[in-house]
């Protein structure tokens, strides 16, 4: 068994190059194509080899979040156990053989941050007809600075500026210190600019103008209410990729339903999932026929860039994700054997 700490998962990510990258989004493609194909109605439930039962999920008395996930693609088996408290997210993902045989063990909060973000990039990088040059981040938690990174990591000869904007000063204060500055070293030929909702003159009117320019939206925050309207996009149009990824829960909302179908349709990880959790799909009443789910456009062919996505004009890429078990199970499996490679870690013989 190897197992895998906060910290030794964070430095397998930190140190990705840009081919490790595409890997990584091709393992997560191929286990999308996988979810999708299972999904035929005429397969029969004897032949399926994913199973994702629904997540258990209760509160404490002292106020903590408990999630448990449990999913097996078969060949491997899986559950994150996570707890949610006033102090962050804290949790492992455990990995079984066939037969039950523990074989690794990893923290899960970096984990979750990396593999939705990794999602993302799933459709990022096929949309080849939309500018990257300004990109806009909503957030500031570790959902926001995987997208940052990992599109950096793809584009670093096309992203010009990233800019993260959050309602709160002091938490974007010290992002700002712990993270932002960090890239800005790392990629001195970028701007990187901050924007807080609190205490800031002429908010409304900066965010403005820091959308009218964006290319790229990541919005990555438990919002309750829209971040932005579409009037916003609409007073400078042009193609724009935005993705949703921080509401989970049917009262979330990061935005309004005229941006939400900007690009005539949406792209999700689930139909199912995000029909009944994202609150955005289910104010708008969006119908089934109206999303487009990851695996099937990713295909048989699930390469980074063997297939793109045709962008009709005047429209959006807008894409929703809500999270699978088996996102964690197979990011976190090639997370273990990258790490083994590497030599971090702690293995356990006997088990």
């Amino acid at each position: 068994m190897h197992i895998l700490s906060e910290p030794d998962v964070a430095h397998i990510f930190r140190s990705l190059t840009q081919s490790q990258c595409q890997t990584f989004i091709s393992t997560l493609s191929n286990a999308l194509v996988s979810i999708t194909r299972e999904q035929n109605p005429q397969t029969p439930a004897s032949d399926k080899l994913i199973h994702q039962p629904l997540r258990t999920v209760f509160a404490t008395k002292a106020n903590n979040t408990c999630i448990f996930m449990p999913v097996s693609d078969t060949e491997t088996t899986g559950i994150k156990v996570v707890t949610v408290s006033e102090s962050g997210i804290q949790g492992v993902i455990n990995v079984f053989n066939p037969e039950g045989r523990l074989q690794g063990l990893l923290a899960a909060a970096e984990v979750t941050a990396f593999r939705t973000a990794l999602a993302t990039m799933t459709l990022f990088v096929r949309c080849t007809t939309i500018r990257k040059d300004n990109v806009v981040v909503f957030g500031c938690g570790r959902q926001a600075e995987w997208h940052a990174r990992l599109a950096l990591l793809l584009y670093p000869e096309q992203i010009r500026r990233v800019t993260f904007v959050n309602r709160g000063r002091t938490r974007l204060e010290e992002y700002e210190r712990d993270v932002v500055d960090e890239l800005r070293r790392r990629y001195p030929s970028v701007v990187f600019d901050t924007l807080a909702k609190e205490g800031v003159d002429g908010y409304e009117e900066r965010l403005g103008e820091v959308l009218g320019a964006a290319d790229v939206i990541f919005s990555c925050t438990p919002a309750v209410q829209p971040n932005f309207g579409f009037e916003v996009l609409e007073a400078r149009p042009k193609q724009r990729f935005i993705s949703l990824i921080g509401s989970y829960k049917p009262h979330m909302r990061e935005v309004d339903a005229r941006t939400l179908l900007s690009g005539g349709k949406v792209y999700v990880d689930s139909k199912a999932a995000c029909l009944e959790e994202a609150g955005e799909l289910i104010e708008a009443k969006v119908g089934e026929e109206q999303l487009v789910e990851m695996g099937d456009i990713l295909g048989a062919r699930a390469g980074v860039m063997e297939e793109t996505v045709d962008v009709p004009a005047g429209c959006n890429v807008v894409y929703k994700c809500v999270g699978m078990g088996l996102m964690d199970l197979v990011v976190g499996k090639k997370v273990l054997d990258v790490g083994a490679e590497m030599g971090l870690g702690t293995h356990v013989a006997g088990f």
